[in-house]
């Protein structure tokens, strides 16, 4: 298990992912916006939440593998956090 906390200003974006057994997770202010079972290389998740009274969507991409994982977040398609 796998597991990634990404700040993003005054939020925060914890991504929990499972080579064992699929399960990813994204959670938003410890909010669970997104559930997914995978077990494919990646997996796309988004949502979309308002901030400042403007609405915004994230894209979080989850790279699960045997050995490895990582993943990318982007906020209104402008890339903020990866791993690796």
């Amino acid at each position: 298990m796998a597991n990634f906390t990404v700040p993003v200003g005054e939020h925060t974006i914890k991504i929990d992912t499972s080579s064992w057994n699929g399960n990813e997770e994204i959670m938003y202010n410890d909010t669970v916006v997104s559930q997914k079972r995978s077990f494919m290389y990646l997996t796309p998740h988004s949502f979309t939440v308002e901030e400042n009274g403007e609405s915004v969507v994230y894209e979080v991409n989850t790279i699960t593998g045997v050995t490895s994982h990582g993943f990318i977040v982007r906020r209104n398609g402008i890339i903020l956090a990866h791993q690796p």
